[in-house]
């Protein structure tokens, strides 16, 4: 319950009785805190073992405290005022209103809360299992009769209705990256192969997880795309079955050991460096600071560490599970068909042969056309595509606050939240209602009277009856709620982000604007004319100011002059004032568990009007009683109800929301705005806040890492190819992925947000990792027949990395698809991610297929001077290695056979 009191209430007239003025208010206290207080407990030691020496006063004793006689007769606290176990004036008020099907609804207008924090790294569902145990117990063994804890808020809800989101995503994942492997490889052992590679990445990664910290959750493994886990290994795949099924006699007559390895060892380092960029891809991510990196950072590690171990699993395990697997096929003399025969896949190839043959032809034309689809695409993703933070989780649930006029008390307050309830509950959606008007008593929402606070819990959205989304309840909401009160002002959350953008933002809107400065009047004035042009825009929603208007404030200013005339220090008249009209803690009491502070004041009756505080009586040094009004001057008047700082200085904030528009276009409007219209006078400033602080921040870490990450992703290119061709045709991809992801954001209507940017960045890796392998085998091509042209070569590896290139794109593509259509709690996060995976590899499956050839010939045909000498030249760097080492060793057969013919002629 609320914390008790001792409270002596002095009855001014009865004490003015007496006649002796020195009793007029100090000096009842000296008597009070000798007599009241408890003996502090120590020890002493008597005879042979020491006891605690205990003294301890009682309540009852309190009102037998002398003050003075007068004629023999003791004069008691009993005779001026009266002693009563006393609680604090309640700051706020809490209720509830809880609603299902089983048990109909309960209301309660006066509550009492707690609130439980989770260390730092707690697991959120063990906790809550405990949490939820000791409530049962102290339910059934612990509170009387009628009194029962209710959980009103429970945050492993939102954790069991995402992982369930993330299960239902995942198990589709996988279910649809197995069947695209047994459609195009057509073998189902070769299939069940490469989803080995599933379980194998995701150990590896759970394993590096519990070493680097990282819980799996939404943020971790929300994500999680297995198509892109297992490319390598069907690349790996795709090419040991491609040479099985092309073996001639000879070649199986080396055995299978042998073959399987160079068959492997063909695709080996395109699958290394593929990997190696695509984890440099997420190098931007891994820079993230602050929330984006809270969100973010688990999943770039997360998908990493899968990725090195399916690359592990594909350059290690595969090529010996074709070997056990595939033996029996290999070594038969009439094995028969290798996989299942694929007409419609054999269909597309034939398609592909024509298309490409004539792309190839004209060359010039197709590259001219694909270079201004992206540019036209990306012009209007510039001018169309908006920017945000972040988009909104779904918590499910909502954070309301209103507003009443400032100047409301508590009592007067006191009848909205039972009828705020009312309306809210009418909504069958709706399961847990909780309100709390005021300051809380731990002193953590440090909030005036006319602030409410309204928390609502939903059901499971399977569970609603009528089929409406979240945010058109929310509409309803709030049009019911500004209906019914009218000149209520109301701004609409959610209680995670709440808590976390106030306390790291200062604000829980999405823009907050910040007007800095000394005068309070003058920035109130400024802040009003900022408010007045958020209202004027469009998208503008929930605005207002943070910090109320003045309120009526009693200020009492003493007359240092007047007092010095009486022999009054300042010290005096303030604690008078301290005692009367607030509260005086002037001891402490001790009552069996229970501990009590003895505070002192005058009755209601005296301190509650202004002309009874101008009457308050205080003693001069020679004993006269003067009224505080003959030495103060007494005024009610309007003040700041409260003042916030940041970094030092005075700010009031002007905050809104943004609806149906982006947040760095509002802001970029806002800013023109404010610069033509407000003439800030010297030493003031004005900033820009909330969600939008962080977009800014983003965007300004992402421009300056994305170039050293692209730079970095060039040299391992470089590394691989030693030519600088080459690198611009494998990096060309990236640009025509690009324009797919843009399509995506444009189609879905999203805007450009850190969850997008992380698709984007993903997206680069898979994208440049198409570009390697088809360079690759251009050239792998090029050098096994030296007879061949550039364009023959071109159409020839084309039509050979279709099924590879659209396996894995394929892959990463549909196993991405459950997470870009999810609608669960939790899935809001994901939805841009995997968008712009999406589309950028719907793009980059055409663009690459269709015009990568293309691009290859121009590119590479400009940095030769001849067919002879690119065939010859157009090897990797560590094939020269390679090559130039087997010359070596030829070199030394050869002086080692000249010493043997010597020796013989000898």
């Amino acid at each position: 319950g609320p914390e008790g009191s001792v409270r002596l209430a002095i009855r001014r007239r009865a004490a003015q009785q007496l006649r002796d003025s020195a009793y007029a208010w100090n000096p009842y206290l000296d008597p009070i805190r000798n007599s009241a207080s408890s003996l502090p407990n120590f020890m002493a030691n008597m005879v042979l073992a020491p006891f605690h020496i205990i003294a301890n006063a009682e309540i009852s004793d309190i009102q037998n405290i002398v003050l003075k006689q007068e004629n023999g007769v003791p004069i008691f606290i009993k005779n001026i005022g009266s002693v009563e176990i006393n609680h604090p004036i309640p700051s706020g008020v809490l209720g509830y209103t809880f609603q299902n099907d089983e048990i109909g609804k309960t209301d309660v207008d006066s509550s009492v809360q707690g609130l439980v924090a989770m260390r730092r790294w707690g697991d959120t569902n063990e906790m809550g299992e405990r949490i939820r145990a000791k409530v049962k117990e102290i339910n059934e063994n612990y509170l009387p009769k009628g009194i029962q804890m209710k959980t009103s808020y429970d945050r492993s809800d939102l954790v069991n209705y995402t992982l369930r989101t993330i299960g239902m995503t995942l198990f589709e994942g996988i279910s649809i990256v197995t069947l695209v492997l047994v459609f195009f490889i057509g073998s189902v052992r070769a299939s069940l192969v490469v989803v080995a590679t599933i379980p194998f990445s995701m150990l590896f990664a759970f394993i590096l997880m519990q070493f680097s910290g990282i819980p799996a959750s939404l943020l971790s493994l929300g994500a999680i795309d297995f198509g892109i886990i297992v490319d390598g290994a069907v690349i790996m795949v795709e090419n040991i079955m491609r040479r099985y099924r092309d073996a001639t006699r000879d070649e199986k007559n080396m055995g299978i050991n042998f073959f399987t390895t160079n068959a492997a060892s063909e695709v080996g380092q395109e699958i290394f460096f593929s990997i190696a960029i695509i984890i440099l891809a997420y190098l931007p991510i891994f820079s993230f600071e602050r929330i984006e990196g809270r969100l973010f950072k688990p999943m770039a590690f997360t998908i990493s560490y899968a990725i090195l171990g399916a690359m592990i699993f594909a350059l290690t395990a595969i090529p010996v599970l074709m070997t056990i697997l595939y033996r029996k096929y290999f070594e038969d003399a009439n094995p028969g068909p290798i996989e299942w025969h694929n007409h419609f896949y054999d269909w597309v190839e034939k398609k592909y042969k024509r298309l490409i043959s004539y792309l190839i032809l004209k060359s010039k034309k197709t590259v001219l056309v694909a270079m201004l689809i992206v540019g036209l695409v990306i012009t209007i993703g510039i001018f169309k595509l908006g920017s945000e933070f972040l988009p909104e989780l779904d918590e499910g649930g909502f954070t309301i606050r209103a507003f009443f006029p400032v100047g409301i008390s508590l009592q007067g307050a006191k009848q909205y939240p039972q009828k705020m309830r009312d309306v809210i509950s009418k909504n069958e959606q709706v399961n847990v209602i909780l309100t709390q008007l005021g300051r809380n008593d731990d002193g953590t929402d440090p909030l005036p009277a006319n602030r409410l606070e309204i928390f609502i819990g939903l059901k499971d959205y399977k569970e609603w009856n009528e089929k409406i989304t979240k945010q058109q309840l929310l509409i309803r909401l709030r049009d019911d709620l500004e209906t019914t009160f009218p000149g209520v002002r109301f701004s609409f959350s959610q209680p995670i982000m709440d808590n976390l953008s106030e306390a790291i933002m200062g604000t829980i809107a999405d823009l907050g604007v910040f007007v800095i400065g000394n005068d309070l009047n003058i920035m109130r004035d400024i802040s009003e004319e900022v408010l007045k042009l958020i209202a004027s825009m469009e998208g503008a929603s929930e605005f207002g100011i943070e910090q109320e208007a003045d309120s009526p404030q009693l200020n009492i200013k003493i007359n240092r002059e007047a007092i010095a005339r009486y022999g009054i220090n300042v010290s005096e008249i303030q604690q008078v004032i301290e005692s009367a009209i607030g509260m005086s803690r002037i001891s402490t009491l001790y009552e069996g568990p229970w501990r009590f502070g003895i505070v002192v004041r005058y009755s209601n009756d005296y301190r509650s009007t202004i002309r009874s505080v101008k009457n308050i009586p205080i003693i001069s040094s020679k004993g006269e009683r003067i009224p505080l009004s003959n030495l103060a001057q007494i005024d009610l008047v309007d003040g700041p109800t409260m003042i916030f700082r940041q970094q030092g200085r005075r700010n009031i904030t002007v905050r809104t929301n943004i609806r149906g528009r982006d947040q760095g276009g509002f802001v970029a409007e806002l800013r023109k705005k404010v610069e033509k219209t407000i003439k800030l006078p010297e030493g003031y400033r004005i900033e820009y806040g909330g969600q939008y602080e962080n977009l800014a921040r983003v965007g300004k870490r992402l421009v300056m890492v994305i170039p050293i990450t692209i730079l970095i992703i060039f040299s391992v290119l470089f590394l691989l190819y030693r030519n600088l061709s080459y690198v611009a045709v494998a990096l060309s991809c990236i640009p025509l992925s690009l324009i797919g992801g843009i399509a995506g954001l444009l189609l879905r209507g999203y805007y450009f947000n850190v969850s997008a940017g992380v698709g984007f960045i993903s997206l680069f890796g898979i994208a440049t990792m198409a570009g390697v392998l088809y360079v690759s085998r251009t050239n792998q091509i090029l050098r096994d027949h030296k007879d061949i042209s550039i364009e023959e070569a071109a159409e020839k590896a084309a039509i050979i990395q279709l099924r590879p290139m659209l396996m894995t794109i394929l892959l990463a593509l549909l196993g991405l698809i459950p997470a870009t259509l999810a609608s669960g709690v939790g899935s809001d996060v994901q939805r841009p991610l995997a968008t712009v995976i999406v589309g950028g590899l719907t793009s980059a499956m055409i663009l690459v297929l269709t015009v990568l050839p293309s691009l290859y010939l121009l590119i590479v045909k400009k940095s030769i001077s001849s067919e002879q000498t690119y065939a010859t030249e157009t090897y990797s760097y560590v094939d020269r290695i390679g090559i130039e080492e087997e010359e070596a060793g030829d070199k030394k057969d050869s002086k080692n056979s000249a010493k043997q013919r010597r020796k013989k002629k000898k």
